[in-house]
Formats: C-alpha cells, structure tokens, sequence
C-alpha cells in the first residue's frame, strides 16, 4: 500500500512537470518575438568601377538569414566574385559597372530577413546611382546691361550627384575679385551681377565640378549699353520658378528686375507683404539684390510667392509656388494581434508625408494584392476576413512618396478557439467574438449541457451584397441562449468567417460578392458554451447591374488661373472593361451650369476656367452595360489672377487747399480674380509727366492725398492688386485742391435748401451744402426725425458729397418732423426742418409668395418627347399671360443613378421637351418666377416615354462549348447598351452559310430577358455563323456582329471561336489533335469501353427489327384468316382501315380534319376534355322548333371526333357551363346558295328507274366509298316540295375514353339484303328517312364536313334548278366501328343532353336518293369491295391528306 501511494506521488510529480512544460510551451508560442533592423540601406552615390557597400543588419532569435532584392527580384551571389553578402548582412559590390548599355548595379535595392518558424520581413528600399557629369542643359548667352543695372548669366548642367556651379570672369575665379560683394552664385547656378560697372564689361564662363569631374562651359561677354531714355518701366531679368524643398532645408526664390528710376522690389506670400532684412539668421531675408531666401522651410512656407517690381512708371509682378515637401512618417504603427479563426482583423497604419505617400501592404516578405478576404480599407488600414491558419506571420506596413520610404512591421498569431486571448491582443474584428471568449471563461462543450443545432435557417433578404438570415430556436436549450454565431463562406473556399450576434435570431451578413454562392450555419451559445451547428445553407446573392463602381482618390489641383487637373484611380468594381469616364465640373456660385465632357486616361486638365473661382467636379466611369455610380465631388478653387476691371465708383473730393480725399469701391466680384490685397494709386499734376505711385490696403475704401499745391488740378488713377498682379487702372480724373483752406474753428452754417417727399412708409430727403461763401469745413449731415417730436432717432452721414437719403421703416399718416444740420470737428451747425405727414396706406398688395402653377400634365409625344402644361392659378380664367414672368421645368430621371435634374425655361404655359431617352420614367414638375419672386415647385407628375426598337445589338455574343458535347454549345450574351424599352426576348440566327439572306438562317427565338442559351444537334467539325438581336414591344432591333464558331470534332478536338486578327479558330477543346504514336491506358480503357457499347447497340437494334418483322407477320396472318372467313360467311368483306378500333384496345384518337364545303380550307380543331353547351343561331322563326318535334325534318350529322357520353347524366349535368379556360364551340353558318363548282372526287348519275348510277371517277384517283343497302335504308321525295329542308344540329363532341355501347351486339348487324341496323325514322317534308340510331341520338354536327369520311360530293349542274344528289349513309360492319367515324351511343330512354337551336343547312335539289343494293345488275357493274382494292383506296386517301398538309403547313396532331 506504502508502495502504491509513492507511486502515485511520483506519478503526480512527473504529469505536473510536464504539464507545467506544455504551458511553457504553449506560452512560449503566444508570445511575440522580437525580430527587426537594426540599421537599413540607405541611397548611395558611388564612381564607376568603385566599390559600395548597403549597409543591413537584423536581429531576431534563431539569428536571421539575409537576402538581398534588386528592383523586387531576388539576387543569385551563388559563384558571385563581385558581389558578397557579409557576416552582418551587409552587401558589397567590389566594382559597381557602369556604360552607356549596360548598367547592372543601378537600382533600388531591398534588404530581406528571415527567421525560420516566425516569418520574413523587408526593409526600405534604398537606391544605387553612378555618378555622372552630363551636358549642359543651360549655357551662358551674352548680354547687355546699362550701368547701374543688374545682369544675369544663367548655368545648369546635368550631374549627379548636383554638380557645384563655379564662375571665371576672364578666366579667374570671381571669389579672387575685387567685386565679389557684387557678385552672387544663386543655387540655381546663375550669376547675378548687381549694380554693374565699366569694369564688369568682360567674358564669363561658368564651372561644373562633381564626384565624376568638371565640366566649362563657353566664354560669353557682358556689354555696356549707354544712353537710352530719361525712364524705364520695371523689367524683370530674373524671376522666381515653382520650387519644391525637403522640410528643413534652405530655398531661395530668384527675383531681379531692371528699369529707371530703379525699382523698389517687395514680396509677397499669399497676398500678404513679407517683410525680409539683410540678416541671414532670420527666416526669411534678402540674398544679392532682391531674391528671397527661406531659412529652415517648413509646411507653413508653402505657398504662392509674388515679386513685385515698382517706379513711378508703374508695378509689375512675377509668381512663383513652393511647396515644401514631408518625407514619410508614421501617425500610428500596427500593433501586433493574436486572433482566433474565422474572425476579422485591422492592422491600423496611419502615415503622413508631402505629397501624401502611397502604402503598401506586405506579408512574409510578398506584396499582399487587395482581393476579397485582403482588404485596404480607410485607404492605408489592412483589413483581413474569416482568418485562416496560413494567415499566420509577419506583416509590414510600407508607406512611400518622392523623397522617401518607411517600413514597420507587426505579428499575427493565430489561436485556438479553447485558448484565452491574452489581455493586451486587440482584436479589431468587424463582429464581436464568440460570447464564452468575449467572457473569458470556456467550459468544454458536455453533452447535454449545450444547445442543439438552430432550426430552419432561411434567407430573408437576398441582395447583391448582403444577406438576411433568419433561424428558430434550437429545440433543446440547456438553459438560456446568450448569442448566437453566424458562419458563413464562399463555396469552395477555405476561409470560414464568423459573424456574431445576440439572442436575437436574425442576422445581415455583409461584405458578400453579387452573383456568388456561400455556406450558412449557425451556432447557439448558452452558458456551457458553443452547441451544434446547423444544417448547411447554401444562398446564392442577387446578380449586380454590370456598371462600374465609383471611381477611386478623386483629387485635383489647379494647375493655372483658368486650368484644374484631376486625378483618380479607376473603380475597384469595374464589371468589364472600363470604356471612358464622363467628368462632370460645374461652379459652385451658379445653379443649373453643370457640364460634362468624355475622357479616356486616369487624368484630366479643364482649361477655360475663371479664376479664383470654386469649381465641383465628379466622375462617373462607363463600361459596355453604361455609366457606373458617380463618385463624391471635391471642390478645387482655380489660382487667382490679376483683377481684369479696375475699381468702381471713384470720386475725388477736395479735403483743403493741400489735400484730396478719393472714394471708391472695389472691381465688380467676377472681376477681382482673387482677393484684393491692395490699391495702387498714382497722382500728378496735368500739366506733368511724372506721377507719383503709393500703394495702401485692400481693405481700404477711401484715402487722402496730402501735401499738394494750393487751387492746382490733379490727375489721379488707380487700380486693384491681387497676389498675382496689378489689374487695370482707371481713367485719368481730375480733382482740385482748395483755394484756401476751410475754416474749421467753427460750426458749419445751416444748408442751403431743404426738401422733404413722403411716401406710404418712407420719407426722401434732398438737400445742398452750406453756401460756399462760409468757406467753413463740412465733414458730414446729421438728419432726425420722429413722430410729433424732432431727433427722436438720428442718422449720421459721413459722405459730405451726399445730397440725399431715404428714411425707411415709418408709420403711414403720421406727422413727422424732419430735420437737418451740417457738422466738422467743431460741432453740429444750425438745423432746418419740414414737418410731413406720410401717406395714407392703400390697400397692401397679397405679400404671400406666389402660387406654383396647377394641373401639371405630361403629355408623352413620342420615345423621346414630351409636352409639359400647366395652369397658372396667378392669372385671369383665359390664362393670357400680361407679364415677362418665367417658368422653370424642371425633369429628371433615376437613372442612371448619376443623373442630375435639368432645367428648362418657358414663357408659355407649356413646353416640349425633347432628346428624352425612349421607354424611360421621367418626373416633371414647374415652379414660376415673377420679377424676383419666386414660387415653390408644383406637385410632381410622372410619364415614360414610348418605347422605341432596341437602339443597338445585344453585346459580348460569346460562345461557350459544352465539355464533352461537341455538337452543344452555349451562348451568353449581354442587353443592348440602349435597349429602348423593356427587353421581351432575343433572336438568335444561326448558319453555315453566311451569305444566305437573314430569314433563311435558323432562328431561335427566346423569350424573356434570358441571357444565355443553349443550342444543339450541331454538326460537328464544321463552321457555324452566329448573330443575334433583341426585340420588345416596339420591335426587333439591329443586329450583333458575326461570332464565327467551329465545331470540335468527334473525338473532341478543334474547333473553336474565330480569331479575327489571325483567323485561326481559338477556344475550343485545347487539345492536340490525335498523332500515330501510342495512347496511354486511359485511353485504351475508354476506346474498349465505346467499342462494347456499339456492339451492344447493334445487337439491340437487331432484336428490335426482329421483333417488329414477326409482329407484322402475325398481323398480316390473322388478316388473312379474317378475310377468308367473312368470304365463307357469303358477304363482302371490308377490311379494318388503318386506325381502325378493335374491341377492347385503347382509345388512340385519329387526327380530325375538318374542310370547309366552300374553300376547303383544313382545319386542326382543340379537343377539350368534357362536352360543352353550344352556341346556337337561328336563322328564321321556323327554326325555334323544339328538336324533339317529330314533324321537324332534322337530319342529323355526326362528328368524327365523338364525346364520351355518359348516358346517366341528367339533364341538368349536360345543361353546367363549361369548365373555366375552355374554348367554346362555336356555330359556323352556311350560306343558302350553292357553293361554287369544283372539280368532282366522284358523281352518282340519277338512272330513268329512279335509281342513283354508281358514282363516276374522276380522271386521277380518289378515294370513294360505297356500299349496298337494303331498301329500308332508301329515301322518297315527296313530289309536291320542291326543296326539302334540313336542320342540322351541330355538336363538336371529343371522348375521353370508349364507352361500351359501342360494342354492344346489336349496333350494326349483317343481313342477307345488306347491311341492318337500330334505325329510326325521322320524319321530313319529303318522307320518312330512316336513320342509324347512333345518327338519330348525336349531338349537332358542325356545318364542314369531316375530311375523315368524304362522302360523293353533289353533281353540280349548270341549271340552277337541276337536282343536285345528297350524301349516302353508309352503315358500318357489325361490331365495328368505322376507322373515320365514331358513334354517338344511344340508350334507349335517356333523356335529351340539351335542348339546341337547330341551323339550316344547305338546301339541296329535288332528287331522290337511292342506296344501291337494290339491283344486281348495279351490284354487277359496281365497284369490287376486295381488301386489295379497299387498301388502295386508303392510300390515295393517305396521299390526299399528305398533300392537303402539305398545303396548308400545318402541323396536324395524331
């Protein structure tokens, strides 16, 4: 027992110190290592043939391994002598090569470290150049100078690194000059000689020296100009250029300019005057004569630069930008994740840099493309859907711009789902976690403690890109669901995401891709954890509309005073082939001015622009289906010009005898062209030249010019300046100073006259100035007024040139004292005043806004117009319009979704709108605007167009084999661009022979807008021709292109879509054909596998023919047997016709064909399950008889198609109305007269005994039936009428199956004399006929005869009285039921189906009708009843109604 215990304890020590090293372990890998550069390569310049070295060196655990990357391919050293590797990682190249064709050492270079099991990380990539001296790209010219000017010669050359510019005046250095205070080297390698001197008229060349040699360039010389003019207007020898610097780096802006008096240089940033000295610490300073030097630039210095050059002969300015530039540096790192499977993450990676750096994203050392799991999202995050195990690693944030990189990588670790998140991991998942994880806290699933699966999961909502699931409850909770996981996936896919929610059972699933299948299931939660999951469903998400996406990074800069440039990037969702983009621009100041304009490229400059003027522009891209969704405007301001107006307004009033005050206002809004930052104003006497200029603020609206001469006139003229320039000056105008100067030691007196004119509210005051005489100051009025009482309120005029004012606001009839004084700096002076009353108040005008206009309609013209009228409820009831008032119509549709409303104006109550887009929904509604009222939009009306053909072809016809089926082919094709109205169907055309004309081309119609089609039973090997159009409810449209398209062969191989460029046939099976050398097994299996199956085919078919050969046999014996057996019975035997029933077999209905008498016309009539009531017409009062009258002469016809009539039914079952969808029968008349003659099928010929010949043939065969009959079956003709008449009724009856009446013994029975049956007689004008009972019971017959039977047509005679013979009735054998008519049953007793109206039918000659059978000698002479004879007859028959189908091109069903 001792033993057993130490046991035990031993057993418990070592399990507890291995599950203490699993936790180590496992912890171990939780953690994340640390692994980075300690020192990157960085850009190097190196001479031919030198050595360099890229520094790199990292440190991580296992120690990495390094690698090297030129221009992102990884360099072979294996066998490198000239390039090695160091033990730190460095890379040496121990002779950098370098010629005009050859160049393997230039490029960027990137230092790549791996430790094994954690991952691969890149460093910045740093780039390699050889040094160069090149030509120069700019050489000294000679020039001239005047003395006391300032020359420039100008020096560049292409070097690098930058070559360091040098200059030799007569070919010594200037540094040795003695004027070497005069002589400045500005960066850009120009030389800048200031106040030039006799001395200085000499040679100059300038020095280009770097790394790789020195470069002189020609000897120029300076010349001396002298004399010229008293005056110079300012001109710049030296401008300022649009410079970019790095942040923290020194600039200077070139500026220099020439003229007499020398001019005064200033600079201005941004519209504001800089204020730069001579001490070079300061920020900003002057170098040489007048260029500006930035010490330390920073981002604030960015901006527009203008140097302004000033004489008294005027001001001129030149424009420069900077822009200082950022390198790339980062806002926030991505922080390493541990995250569980199916989940999303976002490494965060936020940077900064002018201009603004582009990211890239890296993993394990391979650019990560953007794709649908992969997504960069907020334009630098990296966002990662339904993680995967091989998610796993490294992931470095790479962010670059044109002056430099920057890289920082972080971990992702993948974690089990039974293992707790550490606390520090972050998991930026787009759902929340699973709800035991979101606890902390797993507890193993146990069985029965958590829930089953949830039941029927069903999609609610099924768009494009999201999906609606919805669930019930599991049936077993175990307690109380606290969430629920949604998983989902593409089909097929191995990436599994999760989307989380709480108990609720519903749940949207976003991010989805149009026209894809996904994977649902769903997982329940309760306190012990995650239960069972769900069945799978499978949901297909909504097809999208194939338009592109918006476009991406729309941005643009104004590139000059009337030009902007705009950049994007092409949409992410471009749905085919990007055809051009429409860019839409438009100012902002101005309603309705939107333009558009097509464009091919990724960039756009708009010239003709206004400047300093706001613009919007937005892009919509188009592919072949047509415009995309429009992308969010940016606003971009053109850069300000010089004001193209000078001010307004200007007034020139005398102050004293030495100084003038000027007034003005600024240049009208459009044409300030920026904004103002100053005035330049220029006075001088006029009778002199020379003016003298000052310039004062923008902000300014008046200004005084002192220290002039006493009672002299000045010129004075001015003009508006923006950064960019000076605009145009005014006129020359005149002002006087003053005689004497005004007294101002007084108050001024009263003034000269005083007026006041009332009004309703308003009161104008008019006056004149104090006498001039006073020669007292006036610097202002002050008036007052007040109801009763004076100066109740005061109003201070500070113009004195002011000689009038409206007083606002007041009161109707009411008393008003008005008063008014002058006033200086000494005070108010002496006031005059009137007392007004202002008028009474008439009856106010409606002040409420105007009414919109009423009864808007929308009268649609055609596809592309539409009249729009409307009622204005402002006008008289005949709505003449009295005014210049303006309509506004304004009509837009919802699609595209980038279509803006348009306007339209009118000065009529309507309007035709054309150019509208066909079968398309257009809203219309109207506002009024009158003087400057303008009234609300009227209530909106909405029309469509009419629909037009389809304006082009269906697009992108493409033929898709079928694998396998080489004689099946699918085909796909896209709707017309401009489908004019709802597409209803297409038309495919196909043909081996294109030159055929279109309508005898195969055509498969389609109905519906069904995109694809199949077609098959094509022969293979062989070259088809395609073409397909649309149609809708306007028509058919034109026609696609020819798709050319070969068939495989048999086996597979060929074929394919035509190559327009080459013309060989591509897209087919992509195989090689067959070749004479051994297949493999495979195919030796499969070639023995079809060589059985055609044996066992052929072997099949052999039993089949035997088969039927035997059965034909036996028929053709028991035939036989038959006829030989009727022959002993003594009576002619007739054959069973073809089709004919036997006792027993199965109801297999016969075609019923059915001519017209008169046009014989074949007819396929609708076979409808039941009997239906009929319609019937009278003709004449005589025929509403009753049909069960007896003394009516009825004769009724029967059809060949027969009901199955059910002799139990009551009257009141036969009377029901027709079954609901079925067609009615309907009673076709007959017209009274004798159809037209026809040639005869056969004619019966009245022999003197009364008696009927039998018929005559006609010249080619027909068929004809005959048979003897008994003289019961003989007709008489009442002498004493002439014509009999018959009514007919006529039913279309269709069986449904045989009734057995049909077969009862004693239907049709065979008697010595001929042929008996059940007769009745029917009683008629001309005697008594005796009819088959079946004839006697059925329902009425249609009027056209049953081709299936055609009896002897009548003989027509040319005598209109002559007799015309009838139909002979011919009984049938018994027990049998003729093949081409069948019988109507008859049970004795059964009531009358329905009571029909009878119609007449034609009536035909006196003649009396005999049925032959009588006489032997007619039976002699008759026709033989053999079956040879009677099968001959069946197929002229059959031949007939071959060529009468053949006719009429009907389809007959059997």
């Amino acid at each position: 027992m001792a033993r057993s215990r130490v046991l035990t304890g031993w057993n418990l020590f070592v399990f507890g110190s291995l599950f203490q090293a699993v936790v180590v372990v496992l912890a171990d890998g939780m953690n994340f290592r640390s692994f980075y550069f300690t020192e990157e390569p960085t850009d190097i310049i190196v001479q031919k043939g030198q050595p360099a070295i890229l520094n790199c060196s990292a440190v991580g655990d296992p120690a990495p391994t390094i690698e090297w990357k030129k221009d992102q391919l990884f360099l072979n050293l294996v066998g490198d002598t000239r390039r090695t590797i160091l033990p730190n990682g460095s890379l040496r190249i121990n002779n950098v090569t370098h010629s005009r064709n050859d160049r393997p050492d230039e490029g960027l270079y990137e230092c790549v470290a791996t430790v094994d099991n954690l991952g691969t990380i890149v460093s910045r990539t740093a780039r390699l150049q050889v040094a160069t001296l090149g030509r120069f790209e700019e050489e000294p010219r000679s020039t001239s100078a005047f003395l006391g000017d300032t020359a420039i010669f100008r020096c560049s050359v292409d070097a690098v690194p930058p070559a360091k510019i040098r200059w030799q005046k007569n070919r010594e250095g200037i540094e040795t000059s003695n004027d070497i205070d005069r002589m400045i080297v500005l960066p850009s390698g120009a030389l800048e000689i200031r106040d030039v001197q006799m001395s200085d008229e000499t040679s100059y060349r300038c020095k280009a020296t770097n790394m790789e040699g020195t470069r002189r360039s020609e000897e120029e010389r300076l010349t001396l100009v002298y004399g010229g003019s008293r005056t110079r207007t300012p001109e710049f020898v030296n401008t300022p250029q649009n410079t970019e610097v790095i942040q923290g780096q020194e600039v200077i802006l070139e500026c220099a300019a020439n003229g007499l008096p020398e001019p005064s240089m200033s600079w201005w940033k941004d519209g504001q005057p800089l204020a730069p000295g001579r001490d070079p610490e300061s920020h900003y300073s002057f170098v040489g004569n007048s260029n500006l030097r930035i010490r330390l630039a920073s981002e604030s210095d960015s901006g527009t630069y203008v140097c302004s050059a000033t004489n008294v002969l005027g001001t001129f300015d030149a424009r420069a930008e900077l822009l200082v530039q950022v390198p790339p540096r980062f806002e926030r790192e991505p922080s390493s994740l541990h995250a569980y499977m199916n989940t999303d993450i976002k490494f965060e990676c936020e940077v900064y840099g002018v201009p603004f750096p582009t990211i890239e994203w890296i993993k394990n050392g391979d650019i990560i493309t953007p794709s649908e799991y992969f997504q960069i999202v907020d334009g630098t995050n990296l966002k990662i859907l339904g993680l995967v195990k091989s998610d796993e690693g490294l992931y470095q944030c790479k962010a670059r711009n044109k002056i430099g990189n920057i890289q920082t990588s972080a971990q992702l670790i993948i974690v089990n789902r039974d293992v707790p998140l550490p606390p520090k991991s972050i998991l930026t998942s787009t759902t929340s976690q699973p709800p035991t994880e979101m606890s902390g806290i797993y507890t193993s699933p146990a069985t029965g403690l958590t829930p089953t699966y949830p039941r029927d999961l069903v999609a609610l909502i099924r768009s494009t890109r999201f999906v609606t699931l919805s669930w019930r409850e599991p049936r077993l909770t175990h307690g109380n669901i606290i969430a629920y996981s949604v998983y989902f996936r593409r089909q097929g896919s191995p990436r599994e995401r999760v989307v989380n929610t709480t108990s609720v059972m519903q749940v949207t699933v976003h991010d989805l891709i149009p026209s894809t299948r996904y994977e649902f299931r769903v997982k329940a939660y309760n306190d012990h954890g995650p239960g069972e999951s769900s069945a799978v469903a499978y949901i297909e998400t909504q097809p999208e509309v194939q338009v592109p996406g918006p476009v991406l990074h729309l941005r643009g800069v104004a590139v000059s005073t009337t030009a902007i440039k705009v950049y994007w990037d092409p949409p992410s969702h471009r749905n085919g082939e990007i055809i051009n983009y429409k860019i839409y621009y438009a100012q902002t100041a101005r309603l309705n001015s939107e333009e558009d304009v097509n464009h091919i490229g990724m960039q756009f400059t708009k010239s003709g622009l206004k400047p300093y003027t706001d613009y919007t522009f937005r892009l919509v891209a188009y592919n072949e289906n047509g415009p995309g969704v429009s992308s969010d405007e940016i606003i971009i301001r053109t850069y300000s010009d010089k004001p193209t107006e000078p001010p307004a307004n200007v007034t020139i009033i005398p102050q004293s005898s030495r100084s003038l005050e000027i007034t003005w206002d600024p240049p009208p809004l459009d044409a300030c062209n920026g904004e103002i930052t100053g005035y330049k104003i220029r006075w001088k006497q006029s009778d002199r030249r020379q003016s003298n200029p000052i310039t004062i603020q923008g902000g300014l609206r008046s200004f005084i010019v002192g220290e002039l001469d006493r009672d002299t006139i000045y010129e004075i003229k001015m003009a508006a300046m923006t950064v960019n320039g000076t605009g145009p000056p005014t006129d020359w105008m005149e002002g006087r100073t003053l005689e004497n100067d005004l007294d101002e030691t007084q108050v001024p007196p009263e003034p000269t006259s005083f007026k006041a004119r009332p009004m309703t509210d308003t009161i104008v005051v008019l006056w004149t100035p104090p006498p001039v005489e006073s020669n007292v100051m006036v610097r202002g009025y002050t008036i007052g007024y007040g109801i009763g009482i004076p100066d109740t309120i005061t109003i201070d005029i500070d113009d004195p040139s002011r000689r009038h004012h409206t007083i606002k606001n007041l009161q109707p009839s009411s008393p008003y004292i008005i008063t008014l004084r002058a006033y200086n700096n000494m005070g108010s002076g002496p006031q005059v005043y009137q007392t007004v009353n202002t008028r009474a108040e008439s009856t106010p005008e409606p002040t409420k806004s105007l009414w919109p206009p009423v009864g808007v309609k929308a009268i649609v013209l055609s596809s592309s117009a539409v009249r729009v009228k409307w009622s204005d409820s402002t006008l008289n009831n005949k709505q003449r319009i009295p005014d210049n008032r303006i309509y506004t119509v304004m009509y837009k549709t919802n699609y595209p979704a980038s279509a803006k409303p348009r306007y339209v104006n009118s000065t009529a109550l309507e309007y035709t709108i054309d150019e509208l887009k066909p079968g398309t929904m257009y809203e219309f509604t109207v506002r009024l605007t009158k003087g400057k009222k303008t009234s609300a939009w009227s209530l909106s009306v909405f029309n469509k167009t009419h629909e037009s053909t389809p304006g082009t072809a269906p697009r992108t016809l493409t033929i898709v084999p079928v694998e396998g089926k080489p004689s099946v082919i699918n085909l796909n094709w896209q709707p017309p661009k401009s489908p004019n109205g709802r597409i209803t169907g297409y038309i495919i055309y196909y043909t081996t022979d294109n030159s055929q004309r279109d309508h005898d081309w195969v055509i498969m119609p389609y109905v519906g807008d069904r995109l694809t089609a199949t077609i098959d039973d094509l022969t293979t090997d062989t070259t088809y021709y395609f073409k397909i159009q649309a149609r809708n409810e306007e028509g058919v449209g034109p026609m696609s292109e020819i798709v050319e398209y070969k068939t495989p062969q048999d086996d597979g191989f060929g074929g394919g879509v035509k190559n327009q460029g080459t013309g060989s046939f591509v897209g087919g099976s992509g195989r090689e054909g067959p070749t004479t050398s051994a297949k493999s097994d495979d195919d030796g299996e499969m070639s023995n596998m079809v060589i059985w199956i055609v044996v066992g085919c052929i072997v099949a078919g052999c039993f089949i023919i035997g088969a039927l050969i035997f059965a034909i046999y036996m028929c053709n014996r028991r035939s036989d047997s038959m006829m030989a057996k009727k022959r002993k019975q003594g009576g002619a035997y007739k054959a069973p016709p073809k089709g004919a029933k036997k006792p027993g077999a199965k109801d297999v209905k016969p075609p019923d064909l059915w001519i017209h008498h008169d046009q014989m016309e074949l007819k396929q009539m609708e076979k409808p399950p039941m009997p239906e009531p009929m319609t019937q017409i009278p003709r004449n009062p005589d025929d509403m008889k009753p049909l069960d009258d007896p003394s009516m002469d009825t004769l009724t016809k029967r059809n060949s198609f027969t009901g199955d009539d059910d002799p139990d039914l009551t009257s009141g079952d036969r009377t029901r109305p027709p079954p609901e969808g079925k067609r009615k029968p309907i009673m076709i008349p007959v017209d009274p007269q004798p159809p037209p003659p026809r040639e005869t099928i056969a004619t019966a010929t009245v022999l003197p005994n009364g008696s009927v010949s039998p018929p005559l043939r006609p010249s080619y065969p027909k068929t004809q039936y005959n048979a003897p009959s008994s003289g019961s079956g003989s007709t008489t003709r009442n002498p004493n009428i002439d014509q009999p008449e018959f009514r007919v009724k006529t039913q279309f009856n269709y069986p449904m199956t045989r009734s057995k009446s049909l077969e009862r013994p004693g239907f049709m029975t065979l008697s010595s004399s001929g042929y008996q049956s059940d007769n009745t007689t029917v009683s008629s004008d001309d005697g008594n006929k005796t009819l088959p009972p079946s004839l006697a019971t059925t329902r009425p017959g249609h009027p056209l005869k049953s081709f299936s039977v055609p009896g002897p047509p009548p003989h027509y005679s040319s005598n209109p009285a002559a007799a015309q013979q009838k139909h002979l009735i011919k009984p049938g054998l018994p027990g049998q039921v003729s093949p081409h008519k069948k019988a109507t049953v008859t049970v004795s007793g059964a009531k009358t189906r329905m009571q029909p109206m009878p119609v007449n039918t034609p009536r035909a000659p006196d003649v009396a009708v005999r049925v032959r059978g009588d006489n032997p000698a007619e039976n002699a002479d008759g026709k033989s009843f053999s079956t040879e004879d009677l099968n001959a007859e069946m197929a002229n028959l059959e031949g007939l109604m071959k060529d009468l189908n053949a006719i009429t091109s009907t389809e007959l069903d059997c």
